[in-house]
């Protein structure tokens, strides 16, 4: 998957690699090779490996939709660890008169000029990410859905604190949590298209001590729409979105508005595991 803005400035692009595993387990007895039902209840596994040019690393997590009801409800935990490529990146993370404001530091230029440094060193963070779904299936295949996480994260990082995530685009401290809220929806058109849309709000954490504020609460939203091609049963995917963002504070931001569109392409393939075994037999 990969994003950029229409115009360079101060949204980071991101081109990220995954390789992902499922493994769900009927909560109701299920013969291999036999289809599950169009809302079923199950146990969820997962693992993934993920790369890209500024992180690196894995989660694991499990989950449970536990009723066949329609909307569906499913919870789940992942654990995920990431080490950051060369960054050791400090971050302005409250507006304090004479140290820098929030918006120089926080933008894309800053972050790649202050990567793969001579003095860079690579930063490990580990997140827990505990969410809840709440999906409802229309007819015709149209799904709309709700996600919100809520997100622990602890990053190793020499600068008092000040880090970024580079995965949520988004500052952090070293122990920092995240609120995300998602929106999304699926509504097919034909047997190999289908409109979709999804809308996310990222918000950290407030940090004071005393009278002195040293972390404000940051956040940002962004919204896209776009085009979902698909084959060979849905095992093979094109996705391709416009959109935008914004922050939350206009005093969180110094760019143009045009440097507030995004663009982004990604590519889906599934196969099944172990290969090409088939189970009905």
């Amino acid at each position: 998957m990969g994003n950029t803005p229409f115009v360079w400035g101060q949204w980071l692009p991101q081109a990220t690699g995954m390789l992902h595993y499922t493994w769900l387990e009927p909560l109701d007895e299920l013969a291999y090779g036999e289809r599950l039902e169009s809302l079923p209840s199950y146990l969820r596994m997962d693992a993934a490996i993920e790369v890209s040019p500024f992180y690196a690393g894995y989660l694991a997590g499990i989950g449970i939709r536990p009723f066949k009801t329609n909307p569906q409800i499913e919870g789940n935990i992942v654990y995920e660890s990431y080490i950051y490529m060369r960054s050791n990146l400090e971050m302005v993370t409250a507006e304090v008169e004479g140290v820098g404001r929030i918006a120089d530091s926080w933008n894309a230029d800053y972050v790649t000029d202050n990567l793969y440094g001579e003095d860079a060193a690579f930063d490990y963070t580990q997140l827990i990410d505990m969410s809840l779904s709440l999906s409802y299936s229309l007819p015709k295949g149209s799904v709309l859905g709700v996600k919100f996480h809520y997100i622990l994260s602890d990053v190793s990082t020499d600068f008092d604190g000040k880090s970024y995530d580079y995965r949520r685009n988004i500052p952090v401290f070293s122990r920092d949590f995240l609120l995300v809220f998602d929106i999304y929806g699926r509504i097919p058109l034909t047997n190999h298209f289908a409109a979709i849309f999804e809308s996310n709000f990222y918000k950290t954490g407030f940090l004071r001590e005393k009278n002195t504020v040293r972390k404000e609460s940051l956040g940002y939203g962004k919204a896209m729409l776009g085009a979902h091609f698909f084959w060979n049963e849905g095992l093979q995917n094109v996705i391709l979105e416009v959109g935008g963002w914004r922050r939350t504070e206009e005093r969180f931001y110094n760019g143009s508005l045009a440097q507030q569109f995004l663009i982004q392409l990604e590519y889906q393939g599934y196969f099944s595991f172990p290969f090409h075994r088939n189970f009905s037999k």
